[in-house]
């Protein structure tokens, strides 16, 4: 349960297409904004040779054999081979430190160095960082857009910094999510020929009212015996996650839903990375980089993985065509706006968040919807 409550939360603004880390994608430019964050894979590794050697304590609810524990594990060979096996991680799995919501606060007092956090966990505390974020272009963009925002952009970098600070945390780094799809026991190819299907889902409920879907509150892990009794036609997640849950067992077609997405911020203590000289601090932040580019990889990978056992199941998967994905993304975008908004109101970040939002929009292209 704790696992696909992390799963839903990760993926609770959208997710990603399937597709690899470079479709039609840049990589970022680099930039430090608050001497911390925003590094890119471009960069050259910083030497390792005066390095201290030193241990970095991590915690994670997610378990080492998931996607975010593939991240973790890249994570900690970048940090080790770029230092030359000076710089490590002792990370503790499964939330055997710190509990599903408790990754932040233990972070920030100290209590450990280091967590993968999801700032959709934390929309009280961090919400300028819970902007919608959905891109049709790529899980490269996606990380891309959310770094430039916290760490790059002048006009936004300083605002999301200071709200971070006063968490006592800085981020070094956002990862990409997995592929979002719609689960049907018929084979569907675009939002037309979906319309007015009981969609089952938790969360996003207004947006996809909005799409044309009559919504039924079912959260995922129920989806296995609302589609098996027809209490619902249609479910909506991460496509590995409904894979693991067997679901094309019930619901054989699968219609991605053509948007990216990114979360789940490498995380340190502000006052640990205040007290590391600039080459560890760079040697953090190119393992970091590199990790991002191998997560864009891994998370198209197990894409592909799902996608054959989907296949093998008698199954198939879709993807909706461009002017659909173009659809969802300024839906989610309209509704994300109006949450992010809600978020701002109860953190006392109204005027950052207007901010914020004025700026994501120039980046996907949309226009922010009036109050």
């Amino acid at each position: 349960m704790k696992k696909l409550v992390a799963m839903v939360l990760t993926c609770a603004m959208g997710a990603a297409l399937l597709a690899g880390c470079g479709s039609s994608t840049k990589k970022s430019e680099g930039g430090d904004a608050a001497s911390t964050g925003g590094s890119s894979a471009e960069t050259e590794a910083p030497a390792s040779a005066d390095v201290a050697a030193q241990t970095f304590t991590f915690t994670t609810t997610y378990s080492e054999t998931e996607y975010a524990g593939d991240i973790i594990k890249e994570l900690k060979s970048q940090l080790e081979t770029l230092s030359g096996g000076k710089l490590t991680l002792d990370v503790y799995y499964g939330g055997t430190m710190a509990g599903t919501g408790e990754e932040l606060s233990f972070v920030g007092d100290g209590g450990v160095d280091m967590s993968l956090i999801g700032q959709s966990q934390y929309t009280d505390v961090l919400s300028l960082l819970n902007f919608p974020s959905q891109v049709t272009t790529g899980y490269a963009d996606s990380v891309k857009l959310l770094d430039d925002i916290a760490f790059n952009n002048e006009v936004t970098k300083d605002l999301v910094q200071a709200e971070l600070e006063k968490s006592n945390v800085t981020m070094l780094g956002s990862m990409p999510g997995g592929t979002n799809a719609f689960i049907t026991k018929e084979e569907y190819t675009s939002l037309a020929e979906m319309k007015n299907l009981k969609l089952g889902i938790g969360m996003n409920q207004s947006a996809m009212e909005a799409l044309g879907f009559n919504v039924v509150s079912v959260m995922p892990w129920d989806y296995y015996d609302s589609l098996s009794r027809a209490i619902v036609d249609a479910g909506y997640m991460s496509v590995t996650g409904l894979v693991s849950m067997s679901m094309q067992e019930v619901t054989p077609y699968f219609l991605a839903d053509g948007t990216y997405t990114a979360g789940n911020f490498v995380t340190m203590n502000l006052d640990k990375w205040n007290s590391l000289d600039e080459t560890t601090q760079g040697i953090l932040k190119q393992a970091v980089a590199n990790t991002q580019e191998y997560a864009c990889g891994r998370a198209a990978e197990l894409d592909e993985n799902a996608a054959e056992k989907i296949n093998g199941s008698g199954g198939k998967l879709n993807t909706v065509n461009a002017e659909d994905a173009a659809t969802i993304q300024s839906t989610f975008f309209a509704y994300g706006v109006s949450d992010a908004r809600a978020y701002a109101e109860a953190a006392g970040t109204t005027d950052a968040m207007e901010t914020v939002l004025q700026e994501v929009a120039k980046v996907v292209g949309l226009e922010v919807p009036t109050k």
